[in-house]
């Protein structure tokens, strides 16, 4: 995701902290350093000084086999003058050999590529400084969405906006979750056992199966675009490897994502109520770095003699952090936007010299990234939920619950890439996001 691929971490100085006991003003914060992880920038705290210092960079970071790694992308431009072809892949880079290997890469746009050059065997690719049509008759965009890193395993979602000549425009999204390691896709039963994948995946496709017969059933009472929804839901296939890793209650979860492919609606992926899984050994080492989570939806890390805690705002946009010692006395951090992800710490155990070199010299190279420069980027909620009778609201980005329309979503639409010769074909069908769920709740929202 390229717009704006770089978003400049906010950092907003609180004057005071909201803790049940603030510090005392000359009172130092206990000895911290540790990283911040948000949607899509990286904070580096310290208050090794005897002061609490906190920098900011649009930087995604994964950790894993004692190891750091910066995740960034690349785009492989294969356009001709009438024919706007945009790839992705996604990388990662050892932060101290500076090594890169390749982990995600787009099939589709070259695959389109190669037909058109087959069916323009006079035309050129255009250079890199080489501008082309504004308005191309052939499109084909691709782009790769990361959702979460939980260890060595990434969850991503990947988007495909076609336009070709004589042709409706269409669309296409899918899930997955990537082994860092390797490159490889992994498949349920991969992380947490065949037997587990085996029942895993049996729910997901019942929950789905049953909610979208109902749905399908109730067609005639819908207008608009509520019964285009309906239309296209009759022809999702439920796909056992398009999900992400979450986690409900500190416990791992896999949410299926029902994959779309086709003309409007039929494009979008539907995305299930998240299945709590048994922990196994690699997501129990991850624990020390998750949040625990108050009924007031606010998260804390417990440190190596500390504690780091975030308040989020009423409308789930900023966390405001601080760092509490022992006695429960609290000194103010700033405010980031949310949400969080995970804290690394760096002082359990402490950071090696020639990690901190690393990290020091990422931090920095990050720090002059301008607009033109491709980092990786989360995708911080969907574009649009529609809402099914019985259904409940669960936005990952802490959104105050709402019921969002067909007319919301331009205005929500998720940041995609900035192509300098055209904008991405979209038929009109801006890409949206279904949610079900099969659990009731006391609101009894409408299907919109």
């Amino acid at each position: 995701m390229l717009v704006p691929r770089l978003r400049r971490a906010a950092l907003i100085v609180l004057a005071g902290c909201s803790a049940s006991r603030a510090a005392k003003v000359d009172a130092p914060p206990p000895r911290a350093e540790f990283l911040v992880n948000s949607a899509d920038s990286t904070f580096w705290v310290t208050t090794t000084s005897g002061e609490t210092r906190m920098r900011g960079v649009p930087l995604i970071l994964a950790r894993f086999d004692g190891r750091y790694y910066e995740l960034y992308t690349a785009a492989t431009d294969l356009s001709y003058d009438d024919a706007l072809l945009l790839g992705e892949r996604l990388y990662r880079r050892d932060l101290v050999t500076g090594d890169s290997a390749l982990v995600f890469a787009d099939t589709t746009v070259p695959r389109i590529a190669a037909a058109y050059a087959r069916a323009h065997p006079d035309e050129r690719p255009l250079a890199p400084n080489d501008e082309g049509s504004a308005q191309p008759s052939t499109s084909a965009t691709a782009e790769v969405d990361i959702l979460d890193v939980d260890g060595p395993y990434l969850s991503y979602e990947y988007h495909v906006d076609v336009g070709l000549p004589n042709r409706r425009p269409w669309h296409s999204t899918r899930r997955g979750v990537l082994d860092l390691r390797s490159g490889r896709e992994a498949r349920v039963a991969d992380l947490f056992g065949e037997a587990t994948g085996i029942r895993v995946a049996a729910n997901g496709r019942r929950v789905y199966e049953a909610t979208r017969d109902s749905i399908v059933r109730a067609r005639a009472s819908l207008q608009g675009d509520d019964r285009r929804a309906a239309d296209a839901l009759r022809q999702l296939q439920f796909d056992e490897r398009s999900f992400s890793l979450t986690a409900v209650n500190g416990r791992p979860a896999v949410s299926f994502g029902v994959p779309g492919h086709g003309v409007g609606a039929a494009g979008n992926i539907v995305e299930l109520d998240p299945l709590a899984v048994d922990v196994v050994d690699w997501w129990r080492a991850l624990r020390a770095d998750a949040p625990t989570t108050d009924d007031a939806g606010n998260d804390r890390w417990n440190g190596p003699g500390y504690q780091v805690l975030a308040r989020y705002d009423t409308s789930g946009q900023i966390a405001r952090l601080s760092i509490a010692d022992s006695s429960k006395m609290e000194w103010p951090i700033g405010a980031v936007t949310a949400p969080l992800r995970y804290v690394t710490w760096l002082d359990r155990p402490p950071v090696t010299p020639a990690d901190r070199k690393a990290l020091t010299r990422a931090f920095n190279q990050a720090a002059s990234y301008d607009e033109n420069t491709r980092v990786a980027a989360r995708r911080a909620a969907p574009n649009l939920f529609l809402v099914i009778s019985h259904a409940h609201h669960q936005a990952r980005s802490r959104q105050p619950a709402r019921d969002f329309r067909a007319h919301d979503a331009r205005a929500r639409q998720q940041h995609g890439p900035r192509v300098r010769r055209g904008r991405a074909v979209d038929d009109g069908q801006v890409r949206r996001d279904l949610r079900l769920s099969s659990q009731p709740q006391q609101r009894r929202d409408r299907f919109h």
